[in-house]
């Protein structure tokens, strides 16, 4: 007689199976396919789609785009990029005063930036530049602006603040009709301080006579007189009195 064979079924093993080997064939499942997708996602995020390709600059005058661009790791991927390292790196730049920096994916980024507007030729000695705040900047061609004359004081190193008062009461008005866009401003050919004041002196030889501290009303006021009074000869423009302005013209013997 002939014994039969006895075949467990697969729930019999599975129910045979313990929950300590259950639980660790899950887990093994879990990382396995975590680990997967990690280096998918790993993968995917080094893929060209986040490299460097375009860039939004807001803020720049002087400097132009494509120096901006020059400047940039145009090609490196995006997401590692440090933007806190590369602003810092393009805030040594002579010209760009603060730079901030926003990702935009897949592959763009937004620069910010504030610049050091020169406003003033610094004259006396080696020429260069001054920005509205006193900075020196180093010397550049191409900038059509008054130059400041005939006062002599310690210079700062560049990219060092101007520390005399009246220096900085001429960027300070230079920087005020550059604000402004007053013709005066493009007329201007030199800015000469004095102990109280300041003397302008245009391109048509007329004399502009500044306080140390001119008001934005006060300028605009000076621009009308100016307007008004153009063509009728050599004349000078005195604004150092509280809300009025004074034209001398020349008397003829």
């Amino acid at each position: 007689m002939q014994r039969a064979l006895f075949k467990p079924s697969a729930a019999s093993e599975e129910r045979g199976r313990s929950p300590a080997r259950l639980s660790r064939a899950k887990l093994f499942t879990a990382l396995a396919i975590a680990c997967a997708l990690g280096v998918a996602v790993f993968l995917h995020l080094r893929s060209d789609a986040y490299s460097l390709a375009r860039l939004a600059v807001s803020g720049n005058v002087v400097v132009s785009s494509d120096e901006v661009r020059a400047l940039m790791p145009m090609g490196e991927n995006l997401f590692w990029l440090d933007t806190g390292e590369l602003a810092a790196r393009l805030e040594r730049h002579p010209f760009l005063a603060e730079v901030h920096l926003e990702k935009q994916y897949p592959d763009k980024l937004l620069v910010r930036v504030r610049e050091r507007t020169p406003v003033l030729w610094l004259g006396e000695g080696k020429l260069a530049l001054l920005a509205c705040d006193g900075t020196v900047l180093p010397y550049g061609g191409g900038f059509d602006l008054p130059v400041l004359s005939g006062y002599a004081a310690e210079r700062p190193e560049e990219l060092e603040r101007h520390g005399d008062e009246l220096v900085l009461a001429a960027c300070s008005l230079a920087a005020e009709m550059q604000r402004q866009a007053l013709p005066l401003y493009g007329e201007l050919v030199e800015l000469r301080p004095h102990a109280d004041y300041l003397e302008g002196l245009l391109s048509d030889g007329c004399l502009l006579l500044f306080p140390l501290k001119s008001t934005p009303a006060t300028l605009a006021a000076l621009q009308a007189v100016y307007t008004s009074e153009r063509g009728r000869g050599y004349f000078e423009l005195d604004a150092r009195y509280e809300r009025q302005i004074i034209s001398r013209r020349p008397t003829h013997s």
